[in-house]
């Protein structure tokens, strides 16, 4: 019996987790990197957890694509400037577990009333069905990417410290046609 009531306390302590938004960068922190023209300094994906029938994460682990944002090296300008392009991609999405492991069904019900008579190998008589066919097709997720933002700037080197989206990208060395830098997590200042 306490077996009973410790897994329905955990089953419903686990269906109660508030739903988390998670983002997932490319590349390895505080580690040097090396990049050429038109590559992918960084990618951030941002995802979320699925939400269950309570609207609360999925038990399951199930994951929901919010969309990405990514920062490219595209060049030098004739002054040394880097030239990025940032890229944000947004995703709306209403998928839940419904839509993502539900099923179509389909249930008949049948009423028979019969009147038959066998003699020998022959029955006679007659038959009134009534038939009720019900389906149920599972719901489909809406899933919309919104427009591309694409913006591109420069960036004097000599400040060495470019912050976008929660990153900090570290300028190392610059040349012609590649860049060396190292990612950090930007800490927030709550005071």
């Amino acid at each position: 019996m306490k077996k009973i009531i410790c897994l329905i306390i955990s089953f419903l302590l686990i269906s109660c987790a508030e739903i988390q938004h998670y983002e997932t960068v490319s590349v390895p922190l505080n580690i040097p990197q090396t990049t050429s023209l038109g590559s992918e300094l960084y990618r951030i994906s941002r995802t979320r957890d699925l939400p269950n029938v309570f609207g609360k994460a999925d038990i399951y682990g199930g994951k929901v694509n919010e969309g990405y944002s990514e920062l490219r090296f595209m060049g030098l300008t004739d002054s040394g400037s880097i030239i990025f392009q940032l890229t944000d991609i947004d995703i709306e999405s209403n998928e839940t577990v419904f839509t993502r492991y539900g099923r179509s069904t389909s249930t008949v019900n049948s009423n028979t009333t019969a009147n038959i008579s066998v003699y020998g190998n022959t029955a006679y008589g007659s038959a009134k069905t009534n038939t009720t066919i019900s389906h149920y097709d599972k719901p489909e997720a809406i899933i919309t990417q919104l427009p591309l933002n694409t913006v591109r700037f420069e960036f004097d080197p000599n400040e060495k410290l470019l912050e976008l989206d929660g990153i900090s990208v570290e300028i190392i060395e610059v040349k012609k046609y590649s860049i060396k830098y190292m990612l950090h997590k930007k800490i927030y200042n709550l005071f």
